[in-house]
């Protein structure tokens, strides 16, 4: 079977393993993105990079090697 690669608010809030209200609630305040324009559906990709950036598993290339080592020792 082919995972649909947009999916309604409904099946967001399921595969983040979330209620549909705390996904509008995370669309609202930007943690999440928000639905393609025109529609109500959110694109499964963009979802995940969202997810990535507030797990903090994207790491920005331009990121000073310093700064990089603070986040990565934040006990120092």
């Amino acid at each position: 079977m082919i995972e649909p690669r947009l999916i309604g608010r409904k099946q967001a809030a399921d595969y983040l393993g979330i209620a549909e209200s705390t996904f509008s609630l995370w669309v609202s305040t930007h943690k999440m993105p928000p639905s393609i324009p025109g529609t109500r559906k959110w694109d499964r990709r963009a979802i995940d990079a969202k997810l990535d950036d507030i797990s903090g598993l994207r790491v920005n290339d331009d990121e000073d090697p310093y700064d990089k080592w603070m986040r990565e020792h934040p006990d120092r």
